[in-house]
């Protein structure tokens, strides 16, 4: 026996009734496509990120900063982006750094792999390749985040007594007898403290350091807390999340007050401060942010959708 055709539906049951697969293939092909296919959206750089890019620029070659770089791989999508941007910049303004960590153990050799990548990338385009020990030291993890960072700044040189690095090709030596800790008596002696963290460590540092000036890079769901830090005055700078890396980036390639058809001008500073124009600048925040701009337009337009259909089905009901 032949059975009847269902009803037909309408047209907004049809808006309310999107099947999921559809859904998340289109997610899937916003989000991918700007990775494959770079998307230059406009920016304007916040003054947070302007701040960061500034203080550093403005560092003379040969100056020192401590790096507490307390992410994993689990924060890469963000906090990769940040660690990459800062080490681009450190390494074309000849900027040496020690690197520390409380938040887990695994984040020195996170730091290590990303730094090498950055030496390795600067190598190949012509640029001077960072060397371990001579450029950059990693004193390692340490797992009293609270006695760690106070002394640090009560007495900095004693959380590196016993602790060995490995200069390129050679065998571990005493971090002591790097050229970068020559010179370096206290934290003071340090331009910054600059935090990459995925965690609580920030508070603690606030909590802690009062003798180096602070700048943080923190990740999106940090960005609110961070933000009342910034506009305390207790952070000279503020990268956020992956607004905060594609800042960086553009200021990498735009530079901030030079003249060009992505002029990008700031109230607070009437200086020129150029950019990095013609190398490597596009990182994580160039692939990222677009991506995120597609898949939250994607969930706009499904609320629109649902609502319309709903509206349109109510309508049709009275």
């Amino acid at each position: 026996m032949a059975t009847l055709d269902p009803t037909p539906k309408s047209f907004a049951e049809k808006l309310q009734s999107v099947p999921k697969p559809v859904l998340y293939l289109v997610l899937f092909l916003l989000a991918a496509l700007p990775l494959f296919f770079p998307v230059k959206l406009p920016n304007k750089p916040i003054d947070a990120s302007i701040d960061f890019y500034a203080h550093l620029m403005q560092l003379p070659e040969g100056s020192k900063v401590l790096i507490s770089s307390d992410w994993t791989n689990s924060t890469r999508g963000e906090s990769m982006g940040e660690m990459e941007a800062l080490l681009r910049i450190l390494m074309r303004k000849g900027i040496k750094f020690v690197v520390y960590t409380t938040a887990d153990p695994q984040a020195p050799q996170v730091a290590r792999d990303t730094i090498r990548k950055i030496a390795d990338e600067e190598g190949k385009a012509g640029g001077y390749r960072y060397k371990p020990f001579e450029d950059y030291v990693i004193l390692g993890y340490y797992p009293n985040g609270e006695g760690t960072t106070s002394a640090i700044n009560n007495k900095f040189l004693s959380i590196c007594e016993g602790k060995k690095d490995w200069p390129e090709n050679s065998p571990p030596r005493d971090v002591l007898q790097s050229p970068v800790l020559q010179g370096i008596k206290s934290v003071s002696d340090f331009k910054y403290l600059i935090m990459v963290t995925a965690s609580s460590t920030n508070t603690v540092v606030l909590e802690r350091v009062t003798k180096a000036p602070l700048m943080f890079m923190v990740t999106g769901v940090m960005v609110p807390e961070n933000t009342t830090y910034y506009a305390s005055g207790q952070l000279k700078g503020l990268c956020g999340g992956v607004k905060g890396v594609y800042d960086l980036e553009t200021l990498m390639e735009d530079g901030l007050n030079v003249e060009g058809p992505h002029k990008v001008l700031s109230e607070k500073y009437t200086d020129v401060i150029p950019g990095f124009p013609g190398k490597q600048n596009a990182g994580k925040g160039n692939a990222y942010y677009p991506s995120l701009h597609f898949a939250l337009f994607l969930l706009i337009l499904a609320v629109i959708t649902g609502n319309v259909g709903m509206f349109l089905s109510k309508r049709k009901g009275a």
